[in-house]
């Protein structure tokens, strides 16, 4: 695909006839994973968790060992890192501190995903997608990383619209681990009881994990909160009281899903980097942007109206209106033959690819140290800088 940089192929070719790997990490991903791993048959000796009070005990029945007394066992057996974006930083710091060499020893767990399944198994897997299913929200953020201020027109995208999405998407790809429904404020699309139904009718055995976010400022029916425990849901409950005072409508959402028993965590430690767009895009040049792509890797892409897209971010910067992406940004589904396993791989090479929007998006890397306070809101009709843009425009720059 032209303009468009994948980071698969990395993996010695010695990963090819594994029947057996090692994981790092004996925390959430593993689990979602768990059924993925078993699919293919891949035998897993012991988990390696460096905490303390996770060592000696089991994981899935396997036992949970330090990387000390795991060291003596690996005979030559691969690692694959359950973590997500900044932990995996973390541990790779590590491995390679103790003679281990990324994608020769060990990889993440999106990766081994996309590469190892594709190669060993003919599985084409995507490690985790979010699909915005409604651009009208409740509050109007600051910062919002998905521009939600800025989207002239809100819209709640219909149950067919989404339908017809996932139906093409599920046509093409064995797994995901994560499939996110966000937005917006999710509770406001009134077709989303609907759609988690038939999401989870349809389509559950193909994911590891669906979460539903929501800011906690609407208390949806019962039969919603119902028919996310039925279909094993995570809602993931943003929140921003400190901020904005709406504590009684989070106090009592969260009194109704611990009621119903549905598996839930509320946020009240996220942090927030300013990615510059709208405003302030940032400029990089070539050389530039190379060094962010080494610490930007969002494990989120998008999936809206048929079409598939490397970041959910760049998405929604262009349904807002204020940003044009490029042909090889996204993939257009009903182009690919789904009885063409090779065809559709070419969802997971943009997988792990790149956006035409990662040259002016400061991005979710640690190379991102621009922090701004969480929630807060801007006036309703707030307007972009639009001289940053016209300048951009003036020196080339397709935005």
């Amino acid at each position: 695909r032209n303009g468009m940089r994948s980071d698969l192929g990395k993996l010695t070719e010695d990963w090819n006839k594994l029947d057996s790997v090692v994981l790092y990490g004996a925390g959430i991903v593993g689990g979602i994973c768990q059924t993925l791993f078993e699919r293919v048959d891949l035998f897993i000796p012991f988990v390696i968790d460096q905490n303390e009070k996770k060592q000696g005990t089991l994981w899935k029945g396997i036992p949970i060992i330090s990387y000390e007394e795991a060291r003596p066992k690996m005979q030559g057996r691969k690692i694959v890192v359950m973590a997500g974006h900044t932990a995996y930083g973390n541990i790779t710091k590590f491995l390679e501190e103790q003679g281990l060499e990324e994608f020769r020893d060990f990889c993440n767990v999106g990766h081994f995903m996309s590469e190892w399944l594709w190669t060993a198994k003919q599985m084409n897997c995507v490690f985790h997608v979010d699909m915005t299913i409604t651009t009208k929200c409740t509050l109007n953020c600051r910062h919002c990383n998905l521009f939600m201020p800025y989207h002239k027109q809100p819209v709640n995208f219909t149950f067919e619209e989404m339908k017809r999405s996932i139906d093409l998407f599920f046509e093409r790809i064995d797994f995901v681990t994560y499939f996110g429904l966000i937005g917006g404020e999710t509770f406001l699309n009134p077709d989303l009881e609907k759609f988690i139904v038939y999401l989870g009718e349809t389509y559950r055995k193909q994911i590891g994990k669906i979460t539903v976010i929501t800011n906690g400022t609407v208390v949806p029916a019962d039969s919603l909160l119902r028919a996310i425990r039925k279909y094993d849901m995570y809602l993931s409950i943003s929140d921003y009281t400190d901020e904005v005072s709406y504590g009684e409508r989070m106090d009592a959402l969260e009194e109704r899903v611990k009621a119903l028993g549905i598996d839930y965590y509320r946020n009240n430690s996220i942090v927030w980097t300013d990615f510059g767009f709208p405003e302030k895009p940032v400029k990089r040049t070539p050389e530039q942007l190379e060094e962010h792509l080494k610490s930007c890797r969002p494990n989120w892409n998008a999936l809206h109206d048929g079409k598939f897209y490397y970041c959910n971010v760049s998405w929604c910067a262009e349904q807002s209106g204020l940003f044009s992406l490029r042909p090889e940004d996204y993939i257009e589904l009903e182009k690919l033959d789904p009885e063409d396993k090779a065809a559709c791989r070419k969802i997971v090479e943009l997988s792990r690819g790149t956006s035409s929007f990662c040259r002016i998006c400061g991005g979710c890397g640690a190379d991102n140290t621009n922090y701004v306070k969480t929630g807060v809101q801007m006036k309703r009709g707030a307007h972009i800088c639009r001289s940053e843009s016209e300048s951009m425009k003036e020196q080339g720059w397709n935005i």
